[in-house]
């Protein structure tokens, strides 16, 4: 496994490439696995590349994250057990979580607070229920489309 930290937009990323092939590669970004498809290498002696042994311990789709096999922060899985879920609108820094556990919603109600382009956005309940589930904590970096709250 080759680790590597990219610097994008002043920030600092810990990339740690667990597979590498011709056609997709398996990392873990700050704790989080993606699976990640390449569209052009751009060099053709890399079409001779050999996948390494690949050693993330579940299945990824494209783009998406999954569970770390070992990780201090809260699984973040791109579907839910079962309920209505509140996904990340688009990526952005988890700022604050307006709601708890047991805590009824209704549509259109603020749950959390995140920031995205350098702006403060609130996140609505798009469905009515009880907060079930919270997948993120503050301060926690999320993708488009990552589940943030399940409701029952």
């Amino acid at each position: 496994m080759r680790e590597i930290v990219l610097e994008v937009n002043g920030k600092e990323y810990k990339v740690k490439i667990k597979e590498f092939g011709v056609e997709k590669a398996f990392m873990n970004v700050n704790g989080i696995d993606y699976e990640v498809n390449l569209k052009d290498l751009g060099t053709p002696e890399l079409k001779n590349i050999q996948p390494v042994k690949r050693v993330v311990s579940q299945p990824a789709t494209p783009s998406t994250p999954v569970q770390p096999a070992a990780s201090t922060q809260k699984p973040k899985p791109a579907t839910s057990t079962g309920g209505n879920v509140i996904v990340a609108p688009l990526p952005g820094l988890i700022l604050d979580i307006l709601v708890n556990v047991g805590d009824s919603v209704k549509v259109g109600q603020d749950v959390l607070i995140m920031e995205a382009m350098k702006m403060e956005n609130e996140v609505q309940a798009t469905v009515e229920g009880v907060v079930k589930e919270i997948k993120v904590n503050k301060g926690d970096n999320v993708y488009e489309g990552d589940v943030l709250i399940v409701l029952e």
